[in-house]
């Protein structure tokens, strides 16, 4: 029995104090925490074939390991299709030799710098001091997200300023407006580490038109199909995130209709801290009867960016414990093949 599943470990951002993580050192803080399986699920991309061989030299470790992938979907094209930073996808025990989802790393790629300029253009416009090196530099060669650019304002302090005169403009702004007003506090709930999205880089921040779309993504279903079609499971991420449009019924028919092959019913450790699990708690248990219902895969874990995420899932028991079994019951229930991991023989030269 695996005591603990600790899955979606976006590793081209998984930091510490020293920066970025290795796959290595990521397994090393499972299996210091008692973390049994870690997925390594980078946004639109897979490993390469030296983390591969890496990782199959780590194929006796403590903490298993499974080699998926995020993908940054587009609606579904029956809600009238387009970009969208709130609906992902997630991708286990895919095959990271795949031609075809291959090649959508590769554009997701392309596009995602494309997209990188063009925000760092619009930072700039907005007093703020970061160029394309900076962003790259933050993201070691993998793809380019919102993370990488965040990270990339941080290189520079005076950019601190003009965070601060855009926090200032927005709780002025908050006194005339409940909207602002809301987004505002709950924005400082959340800490300063969400100052960035909930400002201006965001496709609802409080400043637009800095933000960009992705310039490259598939539809919902041809998402799915791409993360099928390598041999993995394909599971709805944080649902709460696009619960908006892909509501309670909408997820009845997905489900139904075996669009998907199941969710994250455990999710949102972050909206802890911030004072509103009550919400979250309520949407989950809305997600997992609808999980239930459909007899689909229940998923889900520590959504880990850095190692004080670990730590986090770790110290609150009453959230990880939710996570005990849940690897064991998506094998047995799918029946996929474990070859992409280090709980089946890989295939891994």
């Amino acid at each position: 029995m695996i005591n603990k599943y600790s899955y979606q470990t976006l590793h081209s951002h998984t930091k510490d104090s020293d920066g970025l993580l290795t796959h290595r050192e990521v397994l090393n803080i499972c299996s210091k925490y008692n973390i049994g399986v870690v997925a390594f699920t980078d946004h639109d991309t897979l490993p390469n074939e030296k983390t591969l061989k890496l990782l199959k030299k780590e194929k006796k470790h403590p903490t298993k390991w499974i080699v998926g992938i995020e993908i940054s979907s587009g609606w579904p094209l029956d809600l009238g299709g387009g970009a969208t930073s709130g609906l992902h996808v997630v991708g286990l025990f895919v095959d990271p030799f795949n031609r075809e989802l291959l090649d959508h790393c590769t554009k997701a790629k392309e596009a995602r710098i494309t997209r990188m300029r063009m925000m760092v253009k619009n930072l700039v416009s907005l007093g703020f001091k970061i160029t394309e090196k900076d962003c790259l530099r933050s993201s070691v060669g993998e793809t380019v997200g919102r993370p990488h650019i965040v990270t990339a304002l941080s290189y520079h302090p005076e950019n601190s300023k003009v965070y601060d005169a855009l926090r200032k403009r927005m709780k002025n702004d908050s006194k005339n407006d409940q909207d602002i007003k809301r987004k505002y506090e709950d924005m400082i709930l959340r800490g300063d580490s969400q100052y960035p999205y909930v400002l201006f880089l965001s496709d609802d921040s409080y400043i637009k038109n800095i933000y960009v779309d992705y310039q490259y993504y598939s539809d919902f279903d041809s998402t799915v199909s791409l993360i099928r079609n390598a041999g993995g499971l394909a599971i709805l991420a944080h649902w709460g995130s696009c619960r908006f449009k892909m509501t309670d019924e909408y997820m009845d028919g997905i489900f139904k209709k075996n669009r998907i092959d199941g969710a994250e019913t455990v999710y949102g450790l972050w909206n802890y801290e911030s004072g509103k699990w009550t919400e979250q708690e309520k949407e989950l248990k809305i997600l997992k009867k609808l999980v239930g219902q459909h007899d689909k895969l229940h998923s889900g874990g520590a959504d880990a960016h850095t190692r004080k995420d670990f730590e986090q899932f770790v110290n609150e028991q009453w959230f990880s414990e939710r996570t005990v079994g849940l690897i064991e019951n998506i094998i047995k229930k799918s029946n996929v093949d474990t070859v992409w991991s280090s709980l089946g023989i890989t295939n891994i030269k």
